[in-house]
């Protein structure tokens, strides 16, 4: 009988390694990335602290999944921050125009909307119907208070996506995703410029703009078109153009079940990890979140410089969940960060958005 139970723990203790290993590979627990990089802390800093560049009329804020609670409230933390500087006055969301409308008109006291709640439970996407969101919501509505239209805060959305009346001319998804990212990524553009021109007529020579990090990102992004939106910005502001980016070391995400739409829409939860080293790092800071901003990296022999200027992986998740995702780890992509953004925001950790309505 003893042997047969020592052959017993010792089964149940190779199927315990055994599984406990393959779920440490699915995280990227056994990934490169765990050294100590010179000269980080000394360049880190917070987002409160970031310097955006006086020349830069465009501040995007991009977010490496739809589904966090950390990149939504990063939104507001930004906003606040070019408010207080005088410079902005109005955030711009990937999120179709009338929702924006709708929400402009909460914000201003105006609409039949009855709380920041309900606001977001009318939004077209589930992506903002969030506690953050709201609270976003409510604190522009209570700085506007008292306040006229020129001085006030201001929320617009610039996506063609869920349009009242879609342009017959707009490539399908279905036929061409990248054609068809190409031109929303155009249209976002020419809606960017017409609010910017808008902004500069209230006295504000800023817009912050925020979307996904495929979306706001220089360079090309796989499933975000040949060339970016943040590219095309990049290419007609040049330094104009300042993107943030964010990215996380493990993340327990919100995502839509690919092929779960209309009636049988769902979401679910699923938990990744980036392997990016520099988000590996944001453990050893307060609250385990820094930024950091490339464009004061400047001393080329350092390991910092040669760091950010080196592939790595980076955490890249949109909607549309499958497990293929895991199989192919196509959840993240090596990228150079300092080609990417001007900064990224890091978190160690990043925690599910949970939708109030759905």
């Amino acid at each position: 009988m003893d042997s047969i139970k020592k052959k017993i723990v010792i089964i149940g203790t190779a199927l315990v390694l055994f599984f406990g290993a393959l779920i440490a590979a699915k995280l990227g627990v056994f990934e490169k990335g765990n050294g100590k990089i010179e000269g980080l802390k000394e360049a880190a800093t917070t987002v409160g602290d970031l310097e955006i560049p006086e020349e830069a009329v465009i501040v995007g804020v991009g977010e490496a999944t739809h589904g966090n609670a950390e990149f939504q409230e990063l939104k507001l933390s930004v906003l606040k921050k070019l408010g207080s500087e005088g410079t902005c006055r109005a955030i711009l969301f990937e999120m179709p125009v009338a929702d924006g409308d709708m929400l402009n008109a909460y914000v201003h006291g105006e609409g039949d909307v009855a709380s920041a709640e309900d606001a977001v439970g009318q939004l077209m996407y589930p992506l903002y119907d969030t506690k953050q969101m709201a609270a976003l919501l409510d604190w522009m509505k209570a700085e506007n208070e008292g306040k006229s239209y020129s001085e006030s805060y201001c929320i617009f959305g610039i996506d063609p996506q869920g349009a009242d009346e879609p342009d017959p001319n707009a490539p399908s998804f279905e036929e061409d995703p990248n054609a068809y990212s190409d031109y929303r990524d155009d249209c976002m553009v020419r809606n960017l410029k017409n609010l910017l021109s808008i902004e500069k007529e209230r006295g504000y020579n800023r817009v912050m703009v925020t979307a996904h990090n495929g979306h706001l990102c220089k360079g090309n992004s796989d499933g975000f078109g040949t060339i970016t939106f943040g590219q095309k910005l990049s290419d007609e502001f040049g330094d104009g153009y300042f993107v943030i980016g964010t990215d996380f070391y493990n993340a327990n995400v919100n995502i839509n079940t690919a092929g779960k739409y209309g009636d049988e829409y769902e979401r679910a939860n699923h938990e990744f990890c980036s392997s990016d080293p520099l988000a590996m790092h944001a453990k050893d800071f307060n609250g385990e979140v820094y930024a950091l901003d490339f464009t004061k990296i400047t001393d080329e022999d350092s390991e910092l410089y040669k760091t950010v200027h080196s592939e790595m992986f980076m955490g890249l998740i949109g909607e549309g969940f499958n497990e293929n995702w895991y199989t192919y780890k196509s959840y993240r992509a090596k990228v150079v960060p300092a080609d990417k953004y001007d900064a990224v925001v890091y978190y160690y950790e990043a925690n599910p958005i949970e939708p109030i309505h759905h």
